[in-house]
C-alpha cells in the first residue's frame, strides 16, 4: 500500500507486475476464489499492491502480495501472521485497516482498506515546504493514528511519507501498520529489494539494533517527517544508506529553522525533541506531540474567552458532567429563557431581540457562563417549570421575562430564579419609553450580576434618542438574518430609516455596516460605505463587539481579508458568544484551512445560533471536503428548512458534480427541475448534470459570467464554478486558462484547489501551480493574522471616518 499513485483508479496494467508471481495477470481474473484484480497500484519492498474487488462483500480493497523470497525465509510466515493479527487491533480513521490473510497457489497475500489518494511523499515532492498550518493539519492526524496504534500495543517501526496517504476524502491515513515489523533489520541492507529510504526515518536505537523498540521510535520518525514537511528536505542525507544511518549517531539533530528562519521557535523545539538521540528525551506519546503542534496554530483562539464549547451545549447526556460542573471555581452558570411576547404576534421581534441582547450582554460578564441562544431557543413557547429547564440545561440560575407594548410605554418584567431551591433572587418590572429598551436590558444585566455577586465587564449603553429607531433596528435584524438579497436590501432600508432618527447610535451603525457589506456581495456596491459606517460605530463605541464584527464584514468584502480576520477576532474577544463572528472566521478557514479548526468554529457558531444563516451551508462544505457525505446531507436538510429548497439543491448539485455521483445527480436534478430559479449559474449546473449540455454554448450563461456583478467574493465564486463546469464537461483548455484569473481576483479557497476532485487532472500543470502559489501566499498572510496571540486595535477604531 505504500506506493499508491496520485490517481489510483487509473493505475497501471497488471502486466506491469513484477515477474515471479503466479497471480493472474489480466484484469477480471479472480484469486482465492474471491478477489477480482482491477489494477496494479505499485511495487514496494514487501511485494506488490493491487486494487481488487472483494466479490463476496462487493467492496474494493487493496490486496498486497508478499515477495516469495520473504515468505520462504524460516519463521517469516508465522511472524507475518502474528504481526497481522496484532495490526487488526487498530481501528481508527487515520489508520488503514488490515482485513485478512490469504493464499493463492504459492503466493501469500493480505487484504487491506483501499484508500484513494496519493502518498505524502508525492505531495512533498510537488509542493515542497508547507505552511505551518498545513503541517499541523497533516501531523496531528498522523499523531491521532499513532496514538490509537500505540494504545493497542502496535508499533509501526517504518513510519515515513511513503507510508502515509493523503486520502481524497480528506483523511490522512497511515498504512502498513504491523507489516513494518517484518522489515526490522532490513533497513540497513544494500542488496536489491532493500527498503530504500527507510534509514532516513529510523531512530538511533533501530540503527544500533537495540532491544525494546517502543513508541518513541515512531515519535522519532514523526520528527523526521515534520522536518521534511517544514523544509521540503529530508532531515538526514548522505551518499549511502550507511552514511545516512550513521549521521543520526554522530551529528546533532537538525533544526528546521536553519532552512526556514521564518518558522516560529516552537516548530524547531518540537522537531528537535522528537529527534532527540536519547529516546528518554523525546515525547513519550503521540498525543503529547499533537498538543504541542496544536499550539502552533491555535494559541490565539485558545486564549479567547469562549463562553461555551460545542460539546458542552444543550442538555447533558447520561454519563456526561453537566456544564455547571465544568465551570471554573467561583463561576456562575446562567440561562436566559426566551422572553415571552405579551402583545400581538407582530411584536414577537421585540421579545426575541431583548432575549438575544441580554444573552450577549451577560456573556461579556466575568464570572458568568451563559448558555447560548441556540441552546435556550428550543424552550421558546414551552410551558415548563423554569427550574426543570434549568436542571436540564445544567445551570445554577435562570432568567425569564415578558415584554409588552402599551400605549404609553414598553412594559418589561424579569426575574432571576435559583434552580436548586426555587428562591427568587431578583425581580423587577419596568415601564419605560420604547427608546430605552436596551438601557433596560443593561439594568437587568446589572441586577443579575449583583444578585450573583459578579462584576459587569462592559460599560452601560446610551439609548437611541428615538423609540422608532429601536423598532426599525429590531425589524432589520429579522430581515438581515434571512441572508438573501431581497431581505438584506430590506434590512438596509430599515436601518437607513433608523439612522435618520439616531445617526450616532453604534449598534444601529454596526448593523447598517454589516448589512451593507452583505449587500455588496450581491451588487458589488456599498462596500466602501459599509466600512465608513463601521468606522463610525467604532469611533463612538470602541468596546462594542458588533462594531468590530461590522468592520470584519466590511473589510472582507473589499478584499482586506487579513484585517477582516483581526477584526473578527476582536469581536469574539469582546463577546465570546457572538455566533456571527465565529461563523465568519469559520467560513474563511473552511477555504484557507486548517479544516478541523474551520469545523470547530462553524460548529461553535451553530451551537450558539442554530438558525444562523449560511453557517450550516459552510459546515456542509467542510464535511464534504472531509468525505463525510452523510454528515453533509444532514446539514443540508437543515439548510432546506432554514433557507428553502433552492439553497439546499444548489449546494447538493455542486457537490454531486464534484464527485460525479450519478445516483445523487439524478435524484437531485429531478427535484431541481421543479424549483424556479432565475440564476443562470444554477441552471448551467443543472443542465450539465442532467442533460450533459455544455453551459458554454448558452448565451445566457456567457452573459452572466461576463457581467461579473457583485464584489470580488462573488466573482471568485463565479470563476470557480466556471472552472468546475469546464472540467466536468471536458473543456480542459478553458479550465486551465481560467485558473490564473480566478486566483488573481482574490481567491482564498486553497482547500478547493487542493481537494476538489474535478481539479485532479490539472494539479501538476504549470497553470495550476502558478495560480496555487498566488492563493497560498495570500492564505499564509491571513493565517498568520488568525494565529496572532495579541491583537492590536485598528487605528480606525478610534478615529471617525
Amino acid at each position: 500500500m505504500t506506493d499508491y499513485k496520485a490517481n489510483p483508479p487509473f493505475s497501471g496494467p497488471l502486466s506491469e507486475a513484477p515477474t515471479g508471481l503466479v497471480l493472474p495477470s489480466a484484469p477480471g481474473d479472480r484469486i482465492a476464489g474471491r478477489y477480482t484484480l482491477l489494477g496494479l497500484l505499485g511495487v514496494g519492498g514487501m511485494g506488490s499492491v493491487y486494487r481488487a474487488r472483494d466479490e463476496e462483500l462487493e467492496e474494493v480493497v487493496a490486496l498486497k502480495v508478499l515477495r516469495q523470497d520473504l515468505v520462504n525465509e524460516p519463521g517469516m510466515l508465522e511472524r507475518f501472521r502474528r504481526e497481522v493479527k496484532l495490526a487488526r487491533r487498530v481501528t481508527h480513521k487515520n489508520v488503514a485497516r488490515v482485513f485478512d490473510i490469504g493464499e493463492h497457489g504459492a503466493d501469500k497475500f493480505l487484504t487491506m482498506e483501499y484508500v484513494e489518494g496519493e502518498p505524502l511523499h508525492a505531495l512533498v515532492a510537488r509542493q515542497g515546504a508547507m505552511s505551518v498550518a498545513r503541517v499541523v493539519e497533516i501531523a496531528t492526524s498522523i499523531c491521532a493514528g499513532l496514538a490509537a496504534a500505540h494504545a493497542a500495543g502496535v508499533i509501526h517501526r517504518d513510519l515515513k511519507p511513503e507510508n502515509v496517504l493523503m486520502a481524497r476524502d480528506g483523511r490522512v491515513v497511515i498504512t502498513d501498520f504491523g507489516i513494518a515489523r517484518m522489515h526490522e533489520g532490513d533497513g540497513a541492507r544494500t542488496q536489491a529489494g532493500a527498503v530504500i529510504g527507510t534509514p532516513a526515518y529510523m531512530a538511533p536505537e533501530q540503527v544500533q539494533g537495540l532491544e525494546g523498540i517502543d513508541a518513541r521510535a515512531d515519535i522519532y520518525a514523526l520528527g523526521a517527517m515534520l522536518y521534511e514537511l517544514f523544509t521540503g528536505e529530508k532531515a538526514w542525507r548522505g551518499d549511502s544508506i550507511v552514511s545516512i544511518a550513521a549521521a543520526r549517531l554522530l551529528q546533532p539533530p537538525p533544526d528546521p529553522r536553519v532552512k526556514r528562519p521564518d518558522l516560529p521557535t516552537a516548530c524547531g523545539t518540537i522537531v528537535l525533541k522528537c529527534l532527540a538521540r536519547d529516546r528518554d528525551e523525546r515525547y513519550r506519546a503521540a498525543d503529547e506531540v499533537a498538543e504541542e503542534l496544536a499550539s502552533l496554530t491555535l494559541p490565539a483562539m485558545n486564549k479567547l474567552p469562549v463562553n461555551t464549547l460545542v460539546a458542552n451545549t444543550g442538555a447533558p447526556s447520561a454519563g456526561t458532567p453537566t456544564p455547571a460542573a465544568q465551570t471554573s471555581p467561583g463561576e456562575k452558570t446562567v440561562a436566559v429563557l426566551p422572553f415571552r411576547n405579551g402583545g400581538p404576534p407582530d411584536d414577537a421581534y421585540l421579545a426575541e431581540g431583548l432575549t438575544d441582547d441580554l444573552i450577549d450582554t451577560l456573556s461579556m460578564t466575568r464570572g458568568l457562563k451563559v448558555r447560548p441562544r441556540g441552546v435556550v431557543m428550543r424552550f421558546k413557547g414551552v410551558d415548563q417549570d423554569p427550574r426543570e429547564i434549568g436542571r436540564e440545561l445544567g445551570v445554577q440560575v435562570v432568567v425569564e421575562g415578558n415584554v409588552r407594548r402599551t400605549p404609553a410605554a414598553m412594559r418589561i418584567s424579569a426575574r432571576v430564579l435559583s434552580v436548586a431551591d426555587g428562591f427568587q433572587l431578583w425581580a423587577k418590572r419596568f415601564d419605560r419609553p420604547e427608546k430605552d429598551l436596551f438601557v433596560v436590558n443593561d439594568e437587568v444585566a446589572k441586577a443579575i450580576a449583583d444578585a450573583l455577586t459578579v462584576d459587569m465587564a462592559q460599560p452601560a449603553r446610551e439609548s437611541p434618542t428615538d423609540p422608532v429607531a429601536v423598532e426599525l433596528y429590531l425589524k432589520a435584524r429579522v430581515e438581515y438574518r434571512k441572508f438573501w438579497v431581497q431581505h438584506v436590501r430590506e434590512a438596509v432600508k430599515l436601518l437607513e430609516q433608523a439612522l435618520e432618527r439616531a445617526p450616532q447610535d453604534p449598534t444601529i451603525l454596526s448593523g447598517y455596516a454589516s448589512a451593507l457589506a452583505r449587500m455588496s456581495f450581491f451588487s458589488g456596491e456599498n462596500a466602501a460605505l459599509a466600512k465608513q459606517a463601521a468606522d463610525r460605530a467604532l469611533a463612538v463605541a470602541p468596546h462594542l463587539a458588533e462594531a468590530h464584527l461590522a468592520m470584519a464584514h466590511s473589510l472582507f468584502q473589499i478584499g482586506e481579508v487579513v484585517e477582516s480576520v483581526r477584526s473578527a477576532r476582536q469581536a469574539i474577544t469582546r463577546a465570546p458568544a457572538l455566533a456571527e463572528a465565529y461563523g465568519l472566521l469559520g467560513m474563511i478557514l473552511s477555504e484557507s484551512g486548517p479544516l478541523d479548526e474551520a469545523r470547530r468554529l462553524l460548529e461553535t457558531a451553530l451551537s450558539l445560533d442554530p438558525a444562523a444563516p449560511s453557517v450550516a451551508r459552510n459546515l456542509a462544505r467542510v464535511l464534504v471536503l472531509r468525505g463525510d457525505w452523510d454528515g453533509m446531507l444532514k446539514l443540508l436538510d437543515s439548510v432546506r428548512t432554514l433557507e428553502g429548497e433552492f439553497a439546499y439543491f444548489a449546494g447538493l448539485t455542486r457537490y454531486a458534480m464534484w464527485f460525479r455521483d450519478e445516483k445523487v445527480t439524478q435524484v437531485v436534478v429531478e427535484r431541481l427541475r421543479d424549483i424556479k430559479t432565475e440564476s443562470p449559474i444554477q441552471m448551467a449546473i443543472r443542465d450539465a448534470l442532467l442533460e450533459k449540455i455544455s453551459p458554454f454554448d448558452s448565451p445566457v450563461f456567457q452573459e452572466a459570467m461576463a457581467s461579473r456583478e457583485g464584489g470580488w467574493r462573488r466573482n471568485a465564486y463565479f470563476r470557480q464554478v466556471e472552472i468546475e463546469l469546464a472540467a466536468y464537461v471536458g473543456d480542459h483548455a478553458r479550465a486551465l486558462s481560467s485558473l490564473l484569473p480566478c486566483a488573481q481576483v482574490g481567491l482564498i479557497d486553497l482547500l478547493w484547489m487542493d481537494r476538489c476532485p474535478l481539479l485532479e487532472t490539472y494539479r501538476a500543470t504549470p497553470e495550476f501551480q502558478r495560480a496555487r502559489g498566488i492563493v497560498d501566499e495570500r492564505v499564509a498572510r491571513l493565517l498568520e493574522a488568525y494565529r496572532e496571540g495579541q491583537l492590536g486595535e485598528r487605528k480606525s477604531a478610534s478615529t471617525p471616518a
